[in-house]
């Protein structure tokens, strides 16, 4: 029988993108490497191209989050720039060692199974667990043809093709080999956590120049994304060209800050007052998120007013628990 290796998977909370889904597949069973996103990934990031007519999407995302910001990850790269004809080899041999590979610009118009498969040309990423010599399939985690972040198969020689195809338009990418280095322990950083807790609550639309830099972290990315939805009002960011996933990471970030929460509650032996507190805020960002979902497929308008609304006051409540979080962090010092 021919050689196989599959690699661990689940579905990671954080999987917006393939490069945060990379980090979950990474973490994922071990005991202590969560600690790391509660430590670093606090805050959210957004980008402001699109108030200036730049790009139409805001371009939400979770600031490091992603293999190359924890130093615990294990990695190294080949570059596609001088050919991929190795690709095929260097995976397999990646994978025989234990490590995930997290390739980039790779056409998913020739992966059967990848999101725009046989639909348009699109330098694609996502996430290599496995392969199996006997029937010639990588076993890649990627959003699939449905549009849900998946495991699935597909024919070795296609993924090479696709990253032939991409080589030849001088698309270059790269495999990164990655794991959990041995012996890996993360505590929670208490100091660390207060700091970017309290960067994130005092970056506002007050404190943040709007029309300087490409990008904005903290709090301020609800008063951006309440005017990407007044955007899409107005139509000077036609539906069509509406980013389907921008909500994604605020529910994403709600669902690691009531870990984070809880993290602190059980290590500094509160009880768990702030955290119920901040469960409800969990829901409605997946409300939003879902609200969200329905004005991509019907276009009423009506919903991005409530969207608008409840975006606001999902900004208020949190930054009052986090305020109220950072009281009590301050006090325990």
């Amino acid at each position: 029988m021919a050689k196989s290796v599959l690699l661990p998977f689940c579905k990671p909370i954080f999987a917006t993108i393939q490069e945060t889904a990379a980090v979950g597949l990474a973490i994922n069973g071990h005991p202590t490497a969560y600690n790391g996103i509660l430590n670093q990934c606090v805050s959210l990031g957004c980008s402001r191209k699109f108030l200036r007519g730049l790009t139409s999407s805001p371009i939400v995302y979770i600031p490091l989050l992603n293999i190359s910001a924890f130093e615990f990850i294990d990695k190294f790269s080949n570059t596609g720039r001088f050919g991929v004809s190795n690709y095929r080899d260097d995976v397999k041999r990646m994978l025989d060692e234990g490590y995930y590979v997290l390739f980039t610009n790779v056409d998913d118009f020739y992966v059967p199974g990848k999101s725009w498969y046989g639909v348009r040309h699109m330098p694609h990423d996502g996430i290599i667990c496995g392969y199996d010599d006997n029937d010639d399939t990588f076993s890649i985690a990627s959003y699939d043809s449905n549009w849900v972040f998946n495991l699935f198969r597909t024919p070795q020689s296609c993924f090479v093709e696709g990253a032939n195809a991409c080589y030849e338009n001088k698309q270059y990418g790269e495999i990164t080999a990655y794991k959990i280095k041995p012996n890996t322990t993360v505590k929670l950083d208490m100091d660390m956590i207060l700091k970017k807790l309290k960067r994130h609550l005092e970056c506002t639309v007050e404190t943040i120049p709007l029309d300087r830099g490409h990008v904005v972290e903290g709090a301020v990315v609800y008063d951006l994304l309440a005017m990407y939805i007044d955007k899409l009002k107005d139509e000077s960011i036609p539906p069509d060209k509406m980013d389907w996933r921008a909500f994604r990471p605020v529910w994403e970030h709600k669902c690691a800050m009531l870990d984070r929460i809880k993290a602190i509650e059980a290590e500094k032996g509160w009880d768990s007052k702030l955290s119920l507190s901040y469960v409800p805020l969990v829901s409605q960002a997946n409300y939003i998120r879902g609200m969200y979902a329905m004005y991509h497929k019907n276009r009423k308008v009506e919903l991005l007013d409530q969207i608008r609304k409840s975006l606001i006051e999902l900004r208020q409540r949190e930054c009052d628990i986090l305020q109220d979080l950072v009281r009590k962090m301050e006090g325990a010092s």
